[in-house]
Parts: structure tokens; sequence; C-alpha cells
């Protein structure tokens, strides 16, 4: 009864953790109520990081360190002049999964292998290349300029990247990512234009639609994107608010030798996200609808209303040492009734040195219905070394 169930398993394992540009961590931005540009080269977050990040935050903010000599501590020069920057990111995972009535599976996997390229051509102008594993990439041309105070500029950038929508969590396979059209091999070619004024980022996009790492869209329509979001204090606490909206029609409409083939859909994907740091102490909460409507004549796509959540609780105990906590929830289809799936997660991270982090992460799934019986009590564990810089 299960067999079938353990094949698909595999392939979901092996689809879900494909290597794919580090997601930014928000938490860290959030409790210094900072946007995540702080530390990374992308305005919306994730990918190559910054002087700041590399020379700064990582080595004295973030790692534990080592007792000896400073030189252990010395960070590494990766740029050439103020021009040319390097980075990169690589995951090695140990992956095992237990499914009832089933043998289950056990492997390491590469999960990143990611190597960083920017070029500050003037002042303002950035190139910016990732080529990761499996042939994913990213490549962005941006012009930022300040628009006469400070906390006020704006942003335009174009080429081929991971639309901005939610948090851009660390955790791609999430249910407010991979399972809304966000995941791993998501990236899409496109426009997208950005201003922060002061506490605001808001952010808009004009993309092809086109996603999955297909190289040309299957249509003229286009697919827009919108996502704000506020970061603010209040004494101590640290506050983060924020929505976004993507729209998309996929599919086209053919004739072949008389016969019409409609594969048209309508895709509306809306969501809000929050979090509230203080102190040692970071909880982050996403929560989105998913709605397909396919056309008439569309046979080949059902109709879907779904809805997911993400939360997170995060505890620093020391600096370099943290504890992650987190839940999920989503309901394939709200029309249908179909099922519900649970999930909760704990782990603990560590960053003994500066650019090392270590990680294991447990997880289990229960729910009920049709729809996600396949996951209904599957437990997960996770070991992973992530180098970094």
């Amino acid at each position: 009864m299960r067999q079938p169930l353990r094949a698909g398993l595999v392939t979901l394992a092996v689809v879900v953790l494909h290597a794919t540009p580090v997601r930014a961590l928000p938490r860290f931005a959030l409790r210094d109520g900072v946007a995540c540009s702080t530390c990374h080269v992308n305005p919306s977050g994730g990918g190559m990081r910054n002087r700041y990040a590399r020379y700064v935050f990582e080595p004295t903010r973030l790692a534990v360190g080592v007792p000896g000599p400073a030189a252990l501590l010395r960070p590494l020069d990766v740029d050439i002049g103020d021009t040319l920057s390097f980075g990169a990111d690589g995951r090695t995972i140990y992956y095992d999964q237990s499914v009832p009535g089933s043998d289950g599976i056990g492997s390491f996997f590469q999960m990143q292998a990611d190597l960083y390229v920017s070029a500050e051509l003037v002042e303002g102008l950035t190139l910016y290349f990732d080529q990761g594993s499996y042939g994913s990439f990213e490549a962005i041309a941006m012009y930022e300029h300040g628009l006469g105070a400070p906390g006020l500029s704006a942003y335009v950038k174009a080429g081929r990247f991971m639309p901005t929508f939610g948090l851009r969590l660390e955790n791609h396979n999430t249910f407010t990512r991979q399972d809304i059209g966000f995941g791993p091999r998501d990236k899409d070619a496109g426009i997208e234009i950005g201003a922060y004024l002061g506490p605001v980022l808001v952010q808009a996009a004009v993309l092809d639609g086109a996603s999955e790492d297909r190289q040309f869209d299957e249509n003229r329509k286009k697919a827009f994107l919108a996502r704000a979001e506020l970061i603010g204090r209040v004494g101590a606490l640290r506050l983060m608010f924020g929505g976004s909206a993507y729209a998309n029609q996929t599919g086209a409409r053919t004739e072949v030798q008389g016969t019409v083939v409609d594969s048209r859909s309508d895709h509306l994907r809306t969501g809000v996200h929050w979090g509230l740091g203080l102190g040692r102490f970071a909880y982050l909460g996403e929560a989105a609808v998913v709605k397909v409507d396919p056309s008439q004549g569309n046979a080949q796509e059902a109709k879907q209303f779904s809805f997911q959540s993400y939360q997170e609780l995060d505890v620093r105990l020391v600096r370099g040492l943290e504890l992650n906590f987190n839940y999920e929830f989503r309901e394939p289809d709200i029309d249908l009734e179909s099922g519900r799936i649970n999930r909760f997660a704990g782990g603990v991270e560590l960053y003994p040195l500066p650019y090392l982090e270590l990680k294991v992460l447990v997880r289990h799934a229960f729910g009920s219905g049709p729809a996600v019986a396949e996951q209904d009590g599957v437990d997960e564990v996770i070991g992973m070394a992530h180098l970094f810089f």
C-alpha cells in the first residue's frame, strides 16, 4: 500500500532540497530593526552578502569565535579594490525521512554550491551574478540612487531573479514558499523597482511569469508583483509588517488542425508577513492565499483555493547559539475541504567560527484528508554544515 508512496517521497525529497541561492535569515534583520539589504547586495535580501556582513556582522556579532590568537578570527579578504567582490555558499546535509509503513530514506545531499560575483561599475550601478549548482542562476543589473536625505533611496533592477514575495526564508521548502510557487527553481526574468522611504520599503515588478527555470514565457501576458514592508521600533521592541500580491496568467490558447487547446489559468497569490523582535527573541509569521482559476476550456488544471501559514520563534541562548521552533499549516483546497496538514519543527543552530554554520532540525507532520495522506505521519531529521562568505 505504501510502496508507491515511498518512491514518490524519494523524488519529493530530491526536488525539495534542490540547490538554490541562499535565502535570507529575516530574524537577524528583525532583531536590529533594519532591512535585509543591510547585509545583502540584493535589495530584496538573500544571496551575496555585502562588506558589512562579511567583515563586521559575521565575525564580530554572529559567530561564537574561538580563544587564541587574533589571527584565527581575521576575516577573509574577498574584494578586489572597491569595484569587484566575491562570495559563496556551500551547504552539505544529511537527510533522514521516516514514513509509516515504509523503510524511509537516508541520504547525504549537496544542497547548495553557489558562487557570487558583484561589480560596482560606476557609483550606484552594480552587476550581480550568482551561479548555483544544478544549473540554477541569477543575473541582475541594478542601479540605486539616493533621494536627497538619509534613509531615502530608489532602485531599479533588471535580469533574472527570485520574485520578491513575502519572507525570503532560508528554508525554501516551507508551505509558504515552494508550495505556492516560490521554490528554489522559480526564478523569473523581468524588471523590479523599489524605494526606501524611511521605515517603509515598497517594491513592484513586471515579470515573464515563467517559473521552474523556463527560459521563455509561454504567452504574451506578464506577471505583476507588488510588495510593501514597514520596519519600526517601539523602545526595545522591533516591529515588522508587510504584504505581497502576485498575479499571472499561465498557459495559452492554440488551435491545431481545427482543434482548440486552451491551457490558460489565472493565478493570484496574496500574503501578509509580520515579525516581533525583543532582545534574544525573534518571532516571524507569514500567511498566504493562492487562487488558481482555469479558463472554461482548460481541462488540464484544476481550480484551487488554498491557504498556508508559517510561524517561527528563535531564541538566542548566547552569541552564535540559537534554538529554532516553527509551525506550518496548509489547507490545499478550502472549497473542497480535501485535507489539512500541520508540521512542527525544532532545531539548534551553532556558529562556532566566522563563516561556519552547523544545524540540526527535527520535523514532524500530521494531518487528515485525502489530499495530504502522503504527508501524514512523516518524520524528518536534517543535519547541515554550511560554509559561507
